[in-house]
């Protein structure tokens, strides 16, 4: 229940953040973060191409499989899983999708995507210090235990939404 919260909030800011482009809402309002993801997505444009063989390559690599944790391809699959649940695909198409994300070009897109995101985000050196921080044990509680600490923090805010909808009755 509390991992489905957790996608619930990451494809509501993705669905939020893809139709940014469209989105004719006064902004000035929102808090600065939210203004940050609008403006960044509506520069986003994805490349999937090769990524180097460089040291900026294989740190971001080493980042990533140390973060563990609840990652992108884990969510993939848990929504190809929902999507099956709720009957909005066949079993065959949970399969092939499934079988696309861990396999062959659509691993190596997203991958690659990825990888050029972690790019023009992060520089090497401080890339060095993410993956000194997340080799160290506080870096891996936090790696474990975040995905746990926003869901309940967003079941949380649910249920003091919740209180306060009963409180207006």
């Amino acid at each position: 229940m509390a991992k489905h919260h957790l996608l619930s909030l990451f494809f509501f800011l993705f669905s939020i953040s893809a139709g940014a482009q469209k989105d004719t809402r006064d902004t000035s309002k929102l808090p600065p973060i939210f203004e940050r993801i609008g403006r960044e997505m509506k520069e986003y444009h994805l490349d999937t191409s090769a990524v180097p063989d460089d040291k900026i390559t294989r740190k971001i690599r080493t980042l990533r499989n140390l973060r563990g944790g609840f990652n992108i391809n884990e969510a993939l699959e848990y929504k190809i899983e929902e999507d099956l649940q709720k009957n909005d695909i066949t079993k065959e198409e949970a399969e092939s999708r499934s079988h696309f994300f861990k396999t062959g070009n659509g691993k190596k897109w997203l991958d690659n995507a990825v990888i050029w995101i972690y790019r023009s985000h992060f520089t090497y050196k401080e890339l060095k210090q993410l993956v000194r921080f997340y080799k160290k044990e506080a870096g891996q509680k936090l790696a474990t235990d975040l995905p746990i600490i926003m869901m309940q923090t967003l079941t949380a805010a649910e249920k003091i939404g919740s209180m306060y909808a009963n409180q207006k009755k």
